[in-house]
């Protein structure tokens, strides 16, 4: 069994969730991933390109030849989208460099190993020292350490906290599902700022549920400015991170159930045009459960005027959540279907939340 170090890199697109992909595609066609790296953020090298670079090194276990992974990898890069263009150093979604194969020396027309520049570059340096400090190149006899400590590169390379890239994330989910619970716990834990939702004082709400007919319309438009006020106030002048118990789309979720077709083509209109003025999510949560768990939560909170609400009536909002949330491909979605209440609910979904941010954000 061969071992290999591999330098993974990519500066357009989704980076993290590219370097991600990467490591399942290596581990599934090069070999068995047994090291990696923390995720560092540069500056792209030899290149005036805006676009900051994320990189990671890996340690693999193969039972491919040198050449064999090298041109494997090359496969690999283009699958996931990497188009090698006249300039050198042009973007790209994800670069795999082969910095070592064992501690063999190969040097041919197609393949040199060592990495000739990888003592040259801070970039590739910084996260091999987190996994092989040790590792003695084996042209120039020096550990990766010392190689790191003489390096001359002084092109900045940080360690990447991908939550500081959220600016913010929403809760959403039916009525009695729990997301403003679920939305305070979160942001305590991300050290956020908590967004609730301003319903409790519009008045139109009891209403409503005394003759939807008549008051679904102004209802829902209220609530649609009121959200909107709300959010582009919070979102314009918050500095941290902001967790909400709602997002702008819940309107149009709920308007599609309860206007009338042409009350909610009117409505749909108002609503591209007020969306537009938002930045979107960088991550909504549907926190998704049984009617039979949301008509308890409705009853065990106590608010009058919800306690008429019917069965037919939250099995067709969840639809239109389900609905929904299926047509967003341009914002990052998680699913969290809850079977049962418990004291750690709140617990293990925060610790779901945290595992997918950590994948698609770093």
């Amino acid at each position: 069994m061969n071992v290999a170090f591999l330098c993974l890199g990519g500066n357009i697109g989704n980076r993290i969730e590219n370097l991600n992909l990467t490591k399942k595609a290596i581990s599934r066609i090069l070999g068995k991933l047994t090291a990696q790296s923390q995720v560092y953020e540069t500056a792209a090298w030899g290149s005036d390109s805006a676009n900051k670079y994320l990189n990671q090194v890996i340690k693999i276990q193969t039972k491919l030849s040198a050449q064999k992974l090298l041109t494997s990898a090359l496969a690999i890069e283009k699958s996931l989208g990497r188009k090698r263009g006249v300039t050198k150093n042009n973007d790209r979604t994800i670069d795999i460099d082969v910095l070592f194969f064992n501690s063999e020396i190969i040097k041919d027309k197609n393949i040199q190993i060592p990495h000739p520049r990888l003592h040259m570059r801070n970039f590739v340096l910084k996260p091999l020292n987190d996994i092989a400090a040790g590792f003695i190149h084996p042209e120039l006899k020096k550990s990766i350490a010392v190689l790191l400590k003489n390096s001359k590169d002084k092109l900045s390379v940080k360690k990447y906290d991908g939550i500081k890239s959220l600016k913010y994330i929403c809760i959403e989910g039916n009525i009695g599902s729990g997301k403003t619970t679920l939305a305070k716990v979160l942001a305590k834990k991300l050290s956020a700022h908590f967004l609730p939702e301003e319903f409790e004082d519009n008045p139109l709400l009891p209403l409503f549920y005394e003759n939807k007919k008549l008051f679904a319309f102004p209802l829902e438009y209220s609530f649609l400015v009121s959200r909107f006020k709300q959010l582009n106030q919070t979102l314009k002048t918050e500095k941290k991170l902001v967790v909400s118990d709602y997002s702008l789309y819940k309107c149009l979720w709920f308007a599609k159930n309860n206007l009338a077709k042409k009350d909610f083509t009117l409505f749909k209109k108002q609503f591209k045009l007020i969306a537009e003025q938002l930045p979107k999510p960088d991550l909504m949560v549907y926190l998704n459960t049984t009617t039979k768990n949301l008509k308890q939560n409705i009853k065990k909170r106590g608010r009058k005027y919800e306690q008429s609400i019917s069965e037919d009536y939250l099995n067709n909002i969840s639809a239109q959540y389900d609905k929904g949330f299926a047509k967003i491909n341009d914002i990052k979605t998680l699913r969290i279907t809850v079977n049962t209440y418990h004291q750690k609910l709140e617990e293990a979904s925060v610790q779901a939340i945290n595992n997918f941010i950590k994948e698609n954000f770093g």
